[in-house]
């Protein structure tokens, strides 16, 4: 029995652009190293105008936060069943914090 993508998706590397360059706009240059102190969990499905959309997880908060391409922040709506934008910094804050 062959293994589905769906259980098992193709591998793709961590992408740590968004998260340096979100970290870069709001807390300056000098805390692009502070990515390391994030985990890559993944793509997930964000807003069908924006895309995919990556997570990241602070190793000490085990907070989450969803990024897009560029580096904007978006929080999971449950009651929605999708993702919406909001303030880069709030957002980062709150995943450090």
């Amino acid at each position: 029995m062959p293994i589905s993508d769906d259980i098992f998706p193709p591998y793709r590397p961590p992408d740590w652009f968004p998260l340096q360059r979100a970290l870069a706009s709001v807390f300056g240059v000098a805390a692009v190293d502070a990515a390391a102190s994030f985990w890559f969990v993944g793509f997930v499905a964000g807003p069908v105008d924006v895309g995919e959309l990556r997570m990241y997880e602070h190793s000490a908060t085990r907070r989450t936060i969803a990024l897009d391409s560029q580096g904007s922040a978006y929080r999971s709506m449950d009651e929605i069943g999708t993702y919406v934008r909001v303030d880069d910094e709030e957002a980062l804050v709150e995943a450090l914090v």
